[in-house]
């Protein structure tokens, strides 16, 4: 029941959401058009570089969905998110390194995650840490601080996608909506039929992703007690 009343709380919200964009998304669209060709370049090197300094991963991966044709969307949100995380990666061993190590030991939240981390430092792991909705730029840096090699975490990083595939979904449906809200002749590369079947499971993936992951988690940290 909990899971229902969750995804007609987001389609609500996109509905809303929907219509607040019809202000707005002729600017937007405006801009990334001044752009030209460097459009798509713009966007990866701002979730790049800001996405390290908690920017909103979630109102990127949105934005991607607004800005650019679906497939497009998705493929510079997958590149953008690799980028990010190497970036996370390098400061956190650098530059971030002691002050993300204490700061992170001065969170009870994150106690038993760090436990877990450092104890269990595999690719599965990591890989399940991503399908669950813990912040990207926060659990990147909780890897960074441990024991973990690049590669392994880099490959792991594809489990978000998930979640921010289903976000871009959800900026692209948003974009359209607002334009039938407008009463815009909309052209989309997806009937809109589909579009509404495809947004109702995007979003029941994703719940049921993040649960699978959440009980694999929870099985696993059973016997691991936080650093004293």
């Amino acid at each position: 029941m909990r899971r229902v009343v969750s995804v007609l709380l987001a389609i609500g919200a996109l509905i809303v959401l929907s219509r607040e964009l019809e202000l707005h998304l002729g600017e937007l669209e405006q801009d990334i058009q001044a752009l030209g060709v460097w459009a798509p370049l713009g966007f990866i090197g701002v979730f790049a570089l800001l996405t390290p300094f908690w920017l909103s991963v979630d109102a990127l991966c949105f934005a991607a969905g607004l800005l650019f044709p679906l497939l497009s969307a998705e493929l510079y949100m997958i590149v953008a998110t690799y980028s990010a995380a190497t970036v996370i990666f390098i400061l956190g061993r650098s530059l971030f390194k002691r002050k993300l190590r204490s700061w992170l030991a001065r969170q009870p939240k994150f106690a038993k995650l760090n436990a877990l981390v450092s104890r269990q430092v595999s690719f599965k792991l990591m890989l399940l840490l991503r399908l669950t909705p813990l912040p990207f730029a926060l659990l990147s840096y909780a890897f960074a601080a441990a024991s973990v090699r690049f590669w392994p975490y880099f490959a792991a990083t594809s489990g978000i996608f998930i979640y921010n595939g289903t976000l871009v979904y959800l900026g692209y449906a948003a974009k359209h909506i607002a334009g039938l809200a407008a009463g815009q002749a909309v052209s989309a590369e997806i009937p809109l039929p589909l579009l509404a079947i495809g947004l109702l499971l995007t979003i029941a993936v994703m719940f049921y992703v993040a649960r699978m992951a959440a009980r694999v988690l929870d099985d696993m940290r059973e016997n691991v007690s936080p650093p004293q």
